[in-house]
């Protein structure tokens, strides 16, 4: 009996040593690569090659070259003046310090190389990962049994972990952020609740430097922040009864601002020594950000692409449960509907709303505590039906826990492609353990992660443009032989060939742009010209490419040039391809004939 009155207990080591078992038999030698490095550079970069400040990125080449950590460093950003700096914010390296220090012990004592990425260093990162899973779920069953009873508790605490994209973003990819988020998440949610019981200065503290830490990972995370003001107000005289316990804690919000300030001052301190800017965005990619008005609610939800409620249809009924929340706790419907609208929104806003390689919509697994209590109320709702009806429902979600591990089984073996799932790819491939190559041609277009592509499969793809460029008449056109040349002269450094929004010439995903022309007069002894072709908004250029125009040198007549492009993933769909010839010397060139053809899938 006394086992029963614990049973969520039981339940929570039982998943706590699953989980720990499962991660530590798929360590890999390349844990810390791509996002992850990204992360944890401040710590190599400060206590092995003497750079906090990472003005030098040679031994991180050096280091990529070797190790095949990423197919690029798109995790160096740059200040105002080009110089390098760290691309990600350092919350999550202040998080991964003291198991860097362990890993870096252990390399000593067993005699690997102390470089910050041998396997002492991978599988000590690793452990600090699986305790920051274990805080997250302990202090997710807290807040679970304030609101409910033991059955409840261990049934949710199943749900969340088995049913849902929890499962693989807190085993085998426990370094990312999502994993901290969360434990943070729950810990900002618990101490709400204490400190709205008590008003103890160590809760407010708890929340304040688990809000400052989770905002020095990921800034839009600091929403949370509305989740304690809001909770326990149901109308406006409640939030002004709410702002007059805060004056009346002053001295206890002062001390835990202060204690903020301090927790953020060495990232606002970085940036002030590298920029002369208290808040400087490193996040220079303008293909990739936060889009408001262009939110991709629907594709966040639905799309067979990554969408949250296709790949994690169980947590629908935590949706649901809002309402029940509404009938039976108002109090705190305010706090727990405005956090998860608000958080949603963001979460749909950014542009890669895929989230890379992320099973389901990786991001919302930071609001899965405050969703456990919105599906902790539909299960009470549940629970008060017939034996009939429940037993249904049961069977319902031991469906969907099944689809959920299946689902991500497919993801682990290759099966369900993480980056180009298509409506039909998802059902050609449903509950399959293998797949064809005609079933790999319904996915969408494999796009390299280093920016070389190439235009294959050409017979799948129709000409719906074929532009012959006209030059405007100026002194530089003239005209030999009844064709019409091009004269880049001395003081020429751009010519514009062609400008259109991506949305006036294709509806579709992608295209593929064939830009060909003849040129002369290249000098093999300075810098080539380039042809450049891109998409531009107000942020800035993305999927930039800027190919050589290489001419036949040995002779001054005239060569053919001819390249392909393939659009990045767009943006926005008003946003502008540009094409245009960067000379880059003063030496004259010329050119003719200038061809643009665009083919898109047929």
């Amino acid at each position: 009996m006394e086992l029963l009155k614990k049973s969520s207990l039981v339940t929570l080591i039982s998943i706590c040593l699953f989980l720990s078992v499962y991660r530590i038999n798929n360590v890999i030698d390349k844990e810390i690569s791509w996002d992850v490095l990204g992360y944890y550079l401040y710590l190599p970069a400060t206590f092995i090659h003497d750079d906090p400040l990472f003005k030098d990125t040679t031994w991180l080449k050096k280091v990529n070259e070797e190790r095949k950590l990423a197919d690029t460093l798109y995790m160096v950003s740059s200040n105002n003046e080009g110089e390098p700096m760290y691309f990600f914010l350092m919350g999550t390296a202040l998080v991964y310090l003291p198991f860097f220090f362990l890993g870096h012990f252990s390399a000593y004592i067993f005699g690997f190389p102390m470089d910050g990425f041998t396997m002492p260093y991978q599988y000590c990162m690793v452990i600090g990962g699986i305790i920051y899973t274990i805080i997250g779920l302990i202090f997710l069953r807290k807040i679970l049994n304030y609101f409910f009873n033991e059955k409840l508790v261990s049934i949710l605490l199943l749900i969340i972990v088995f049913g849902t994209n929890y499962i693989h973003h807190l085993t085998i990819k426990n370094l990312e952020t999502v994993n901290i988020l969360f434990m943070f998440s729950s810990i900002v949610i618990w101490f709400t609740i204490k400190w709205h019981q008590d008003q103890k200065l160590k809760y407010l503290i708890y929340i304040g430097s688990s809000i400052t830490l989770m905002g020095l990972i990921k800034p839009s995370e600091i929403v949370i922040l509305l989740f304690p003001v809001l909770w326990n107000v149901t109308n406006f005289e409640e939030l002004k009864t709410k702002f007059n316990l805060l004056i009346t804690n002053r001295k206890a919000l002062i001390t835990t601002f202060l204690i903020c300030f301090l927790i953020a001052l060495p990232q606002l301190s970085y940036w002030f020594i590298r920029t002369g800017k208290i808040v400087y965005d490193s996040y220079k990619n303008p293909g990739v950000g936060l889009d408001f008005l262009s939110p991709h609610l629907i594709d966040t939800l639905f799309s067979y692409r990554k969408g949250w409620l296709i790949y994690t249809p169980i947590m629908l009924f935590s949706l649901i449960g809002f309402y029940f929340i509404y009938k039976k706790n108002r109090k705190i419907f305010l706090a727990v509907l405005v956090y998860f609208s608000t958080s949603l929104f963001i979460v749909s806003s950014w542009t890669e709303w895929w989230y890379g390689a992320a099973f389901s919509i990786r991001p919302l697994i930071t609001l899965y505590p405050l969703l456990a209590i919105s599906f902790g109320y539909f299960l009470v709702f549940l629970f008060e039906k017939s034996k009939t009806i429940q037993l249904a429902f049961i069977g319902i979600f031991l469906i969907l826990i099944f689809m959920n591990q299946f689902q991500w089984w497919q993801l682990k073996n290759y099966i369900l492609e993480p980056y180009r799932t298509t409506k039909a790819y998802y059902w050609s491939t449903f509950l399959q353990t293998s797949v064809t190559e005609k079933q790999r041609d319904l996915l969408l277009i494999n796009r390299s992660f280093s920016g070389v592509n190439s235009f294959e499969n050409k017979n799948k793809y129709r000409k719906i443009k074929s532009l012959k460029i006209p030059f405007k008449s100026d002194e530089n056109l003239y005209k030999k032989y009844n064709e019409f040349i091009y004269n880049l002269k001395n003081n020429q450094e751009f010519l514009p060939l062609f400008e259109k929004k991506y949305c006036e010439f294709s509806d579709k995903d992608h295209v593929w742009i064939k830009v060909s022309f003849k040129v002369r007069k290249i000098n093999q002894y300075e810098l080539l010209p380039c042809l450049v072709l891109t998409m531009e908004r107000k942020e800035g250029a993305y999927g930039y490419s800027a190919p050589e125009i290489k001419g036949d040198l040995s002779k001054n007549g005239w060569n053919y040039f001819e390249t392909e492009y393939l659009t990045p993933e767009i943006r926005n769909t008003n946003d502008l391809f540009k094409c245009y010839i960067w000379k880059r010397t003063k030496n004259e060139i010329e050119i003719k004939e200038v061809k643009i053809e665009i083919f898109e899938k047929k």
